[in-house]
């Protein structure tokens, strides 16, 4: 069973032609709203994939809370997400033609979201562990000491990158980095930033995503390396968490890195290919 603790947000997605600059205001082609969040988006992605996954994370007593959690009550146990008096948080999300985006994230309840919540009893039956960062960092941290204590497997995916002790890095089992936070990670801990350098260094699994270029890992002295589905890209925005998911989701069954790392990027080509947040995230079949 995996466990996620992280954020459930509420997407505004706004289709570009081009970027609006500073001081400029553009019509958008399109026009959406969509539940998201790096956390749900995960754990929608890992059961999507086949898992049993617990949910555990906080959205506001509005109605976008509902619209945060109707794929996921749908795929996962909610149960454990709270529902408190600040707003459900929000990101604006800006697309262009090309497939990149721009995101503005307004954590809102995410951000007092306790992990207080993965009580004993389920993470002592917990197989991973997932977190991410736009929870509060003192919650993350604790959870993954916590985690640790158990001899569960944590995966944390430093996004957005924020720096964490490497000492409570060394405690997860794996870590997931896209290029621009192994950069960030690699500049706190003063070494590079590829997957065997950050591994070496804190003596734990790295996972290093590379947009087109597949996904390199480091884990126990093996170098892996896997490449990119090839697809024509339509929308980037929840490819990275649904390669996380899907990594998870093979793990917990038993699959070997390489092989889960090979699952991963078949499933977030399929998302690549896609409009969409969790819209994108395909089903296991």
């Amino acid at each position: 069973m995996i466990v996620t603790f992280g954020s459930i947000n509420v997407d505004f997605v706004f289709e570009m032609a081009e970027m609006p600059q500073p001081g400029q205001t553009l019509l958008a082609n399109g026009f959406r709203i969509e539940a998201g969040g790096k956390g749900a988006n995960q754990a929608l992605a890992a059961a999507r994939d086949g898992a049993e996954v617990v949910m555990v994370g906080a959205v506001g007593s509005d109605a976008l809370a509902e619209i945060g959690m109707q794929n996921l009550a749908t795929a996962a146990d909610i149960s454990r997400v709270e529902r408190l008096s600040e707003p459900t948080g929000c990101a604006s999300i800006y697309i262009d033609v090309a497939g990149h985006n721009m995101i503005a994230v307004a954590a809102g309840a995410n951000l007092s979201a306790s992990s207080d919540a993965v009580d004993e009893d389920l993470l002592s039956l917990a197989a991973i562990v997932v977190m991410q960062m736009e929870n509060d960092t003192a919650e993350v941290e604790k959870l993954i000491r916590r985690a640790h204590e158990l001899g569960k497997t944590s995966i944390l995916n430093l996004a957005p990158a924020f720096p964490l002790r490497a000492e409570v890095l060394s405690l997860c089992g794996l870590i997931v980095v896209n290029e621009d936070e192994a950069e960030a990670l690699g500049g706190w801990l003063g070494c590079g930033s590829s997957a065997r350098e950050l591994s070496e260094t804190l003596s734990t699994g790295i996972v290093r995503t590379l947009g087109g270029d597949g996904a390199e890992a480091h884990l126990d002295g093996e170098d892996i390396r896997v490449p990119a589905m090839p697809v024509d890209v339509k929308d980037t925005t929840a490819a990275g968490d649904c390669f996380l998911g899907v990594l998870a989701s093979a793990l917990d069954r038993g699959l070997s890195l390489r092989l889960a790392m090979q699952r991963a990027s078949v499933a977030a080509g399929i998302a690549y290919s896609r409009s969409g947040s969790q819209s994108s995230i395909p089903l296991a079949e």
